[in-house]
Order: C-alpha cells, then structure tokens, then sequence
C-alpha cells in the first residue's frame, strides 16, 4: 500500500483494500457518533467491509445503495439524502463513507459538504474514472439539465481508499472509459508517464495488477501535486480540464446516455488538439501521438452524429467561461499544456464538425 497526501486528506493506494475483505482499509473512524454509507446496487459488496468496519467500532450504521447511473447526480436526489440523513439522526460529528464509482463520490462528497455545512466524507472510488481522478482533489458536484456538474463545492475528503484489484470485474466499456482520464494525465503533466501508457497498454488493456497498481498511484500524484498548488482552480488546477470543455458538452448534448465520461473526454482531448494544432500552439505530431495511444486504449475520438447545436449550447454553460467566452486548456507537447486561451467561435464549430462527422 502507498500513500499520498493532498492538503487535509491521505489517499490510500494498493490492492486488496476492498477486495480482500477490508482488513487493511487504513482509515480511523474513531469518535464518529454515525455512519452513513452511499453506495450503489452494483457496488454493495464493496461496501460491506466498510458497513463491517464500522460496526464493529461500535458506530451505529446505515446503508443506502442507490440505482446506477449519472440520473442519480442531481439536485433532487441530493436533497432526498439529506432528508434520509436528517431523519437517521446525523449531526456534525457522523460521517459519509461513498463507495462507488464516480457518481457516487461525487455525490456523496456534495451531500456530506452540505449537510449541517460540512460533516466528515470518505471516499472508496471502484471504478478507474473514480481512482484516478472524480474521487481524487475535493470537488464535488451534482448536474442540472442544462449542463454538467454545475451545482457544486471543494470539500476535502478525509480519506481516498483506492484498490485497483476491484478494476478487474468492472464491464470492458467503463474500464476503457476510465483510461481517458489515464491518458489525459500523461498529455497535461508527464511526458514519461505517457510513454509508459503506450509501453505497456497491453498490460492496461489486460488489467494486469502490477500495471494498474502503477497507473493508479501515479495519476493519483500527479492530481495531488496540482491539487495542492492550487485547490480552487484559480490557476494551474485548470489543466485538470483539459478534454473537459469539449467533452462535457458532448455529454450533456447527448443527455448523458450517449457517451460515458471518459469517451467524451477522450473526443474532447482530440478537438481541442485540432484547436491546438490550427493556432499554431502544438504541431501535427502532438495530436498523431495523442490520437495514436487513445485509440491504442481502445477510446473513441469521434462522436458521430451528435448534434452540433446541443453541443455549442452546452458549451456557453461552460463553467471556465468569462464574459461568455469559452477558455480552453490546449496542449502544446506532450506533457505540458496551456490553459486559459480562448479561442474563436469559428475554429471551434471546425473541430466539433471534425469529431462529430
């Protein structure tokens, strides 16, 4: 097990802390008068040794799963949690545990920053988006119908448990999905860590526990190094978004069914090359060097027949936009990146045509 700490919380990293019946969890719970646990159907064996942790410290416990999907990242089921909160007795010293993938977490972390103005969260992510980034800096967010993850704080968690054993039974397409976070990391900070990806993507497309243990760890340091440079995004923490202006469009204009997140990152990260490459910030080679390991990692770079006015709808709801002008994080090589540019109107329908034809 390796740790990594960013600002007020300790993420956890090795495998076996959830898969191997939660012996080695690595989290204090003392002095919790309650618990509430938020999972989601297809995760509650996971949270089982959570749910046994706490009770046999003697914290009264309960449990609420969830159906799955990104539908459950909303103001209204939000506010019924509260509500199940409330009526279970919690105050300030009771805490939230989260064990689920992304919209769990990032759920669970916006419920637990909002009740009684703040009360103890930790998060156990299951899915690869989860550990490597939505369970990873202390944002926190639910979605509205005009766009995604607009209605939010930064709330540090207590604790990341992070166990890439549990990758192993996650569906192909939602582990793919994942490594369009994996990806962006290496294109946005680390030149070395992207070599490493295309090195070993058979081992990545393989699941191999040696490898996922590596990527986890290293996506994991180099969110928390940005992180903790910059914990409100009032600079460098925009590189985190690099992909994202783009590819939250692209998910609300299919009304989060269409494209899972790290599918519409990994278009997203491929449009905003193209940007890169028409400014003159970035040559050719970075978007074919780019484009080559995404599609190595088996992620789409289209999205085909989307419609293009939902998307530049979607686009003006942009959180990072001033002035309703839409700012870009744009690469210019491999492991560095510019943010905060903005970019005419017309270069960017140009893009979006390109990767939604």
């Amino acid at each position: 097990m390796r740790k990594v700490t960013l600002l007020s919380s300790t993420i956890f990293v090795g495998p076996g802390l959830l898969s191997g019946g939660g012996e080695g969890l690595g989290v204090g719970v003392a002095g919790l008068t309650r618990a509430f646990i938020l999972t989601d159907r297809n995760c509650r064996p996971y949270a089982r040794p959570v749910e046994r942790l706490l009770k046999e410290s003697g914290i009264e416990t309960l449990t609420h799963a969830l159906p799955s999907g990104e539908i459950q990242k909303s103001p209204a089921v939000a506010g019924r949690l509260h509500q199940q909160m409330a009526r279970f007795g919690m105050d300030r010293k009771s805490a939230l545990f989260a064990v689920g993938g992304g919209v769990v977490t990032d759920l669970g972390g916006f419920v637990a920053s909002t009740y009684m103005r703040g009360i103890q969260v930790y998060l156990f992510p299951t899915t690869l988006l989860g550990q490597v980034d939505a369970a990873i800096g202390g944002k926190t967010a639910v979605n509205l119908p005009q766009g995604k993850n607009l209605v939010g704080t930064f709330y540090q968690p207590v604790a990341v448990v992070c166990d890439p054993a549990v990758l192993k039974t996650l569906p192909e397409r939602e582990y793919v999905s994942g490594l369009g976070e994996v990806v962006k990391y290496g294109m946005i900070r680390d030149a070395s860590f992207f070599d490493y990806i295309e090195k070993n993507v058979a081992g990545i497309r393989g699941r191999d526990p040696q490898v996922l243990d590596e990527i986890v760890h290293r996506c994991v340091a180099i969110k928390a190094d940005v992180v903790t440079k910059d914990e409100k995004e009032s600079g460098e923490r925009a590189i985190l978004n690099y992909g994202h202006t783009i590819g939250h469009a692209l998910e609300a204009a299919g009304n989060y069914k269409t494209l899972q997140h790290g599918e519409a990152v990994a278009i997203g990260m491929e449009a905003e090359a193209i940007l890169s490459m028409e400014l003159g910030i970035a040559p050719l080679e970075v978007l074919a060097a780019q484009n080559r390991v995404l599609k190595l990692c088996g992620l789409p770079t289209r999205a085909k027949k989307m419609p293009m006015k939902k998307v530049l709808t979607a686009l003006k709801l942009d959180k990072k936009n001033i002035l309703g002008r839409t700012r870009f994080v744009l690469p210019e090589a491999v492991g560095k990146v510019r943010w905060g540019v903005e970019v005419p109107d017309d270069l960017i329908a140009a893009a979006l045509r390109t990767v939604t034809a």
